[in-house]
């Protein structure tokens, strides 16, 4: 059920209703859609004879499902007239496996299909569908599994953290800027040529 704040609307982004809420809501306030980014995302990591159904289905509805119900209730007002912008957060695990990141990568991997069908239905519209990749960067949502990234590894967290970070090619992690600077990028008008694609920010 969507609820509201002074400046925010809270509402289910895993489920159809709650993504048609959100976009009544922004046109109840603006009165137009131009540009849709879909950034939820939550993480559970078990090996695949120990993933809870329940997890499974949490991670793929809120990073597969919600962006569909999400493009699906907001299609009409983002093909209203051309300009229109979606883009979508997958991850570089859409492209690889991750040992046990099944319900991740498999949505991951989903949401690229969903992307790609999507700009062909509305490149004819004038609006452009792409997806961004980062890399591992340092936020809340890594530093919940490093006890099991630790654990796997043989390792502390702390040392975990280094080992993630030197495995990035330039030994660092993606600044969450750099993510929100090439969004910013592809929901500009010039990037009105670029549809349909996957840009990986890695470090």
């Amino acid at each position: 059920m969507a609820s509201t704040l002074p400046g925010v609307f809270h509402t289910d982004v895993a489920a159809a209703s709650g993504n048609r809420d959100m976009v009544a809501h922004v046109l109840a306030l603006a009165g137009c859609l131009d540009i849709l980014v879909l950034n939820a995302g939550c993480q559970f990591v078990a090996a695949i004879d120990q993933f809870p159904d329940h997890e499974w289905e949490r991670l793929r509805s809120v990073m597969l499902d919600g962006p569909f119900f999400a493009m699906k209730a907001a299609w009409s007002a983002l093909t209203k007239s051309p300009g229109g912008r979606i883009v979508v957060t997958a991850s570089t695990a859409s492209f690889a496996g991750a040992p046990q990141k099944t319900a991740y990568t498999a949505a991951k991997h989903g949401v690229l299909g969903l992307v790609r069908v999507a700009a062909l239905e509305g490149a004819g519209h004038g609006l452009t569908v792409n997806a961004v990749a980062p890399g591992w960067m340092d936020t809340g949502m890594m530093r919940d599994q490093l006890k099991i990234q630790a654990a796997t590894m043989g390792v502390c967290t702390d040392e975990a953290v280094e080992r993630l970070r030197a495995a990035q090619p330039a030994k660092r992690f993606v600044d969450v800027r750099e993510v929100a600077a090439t969004i910013g990028f592809l929901v500009n008008p010039g990037a009105s040529g670029v549809n349909g694609v996957c840009i990986a920010v890695t470090s």
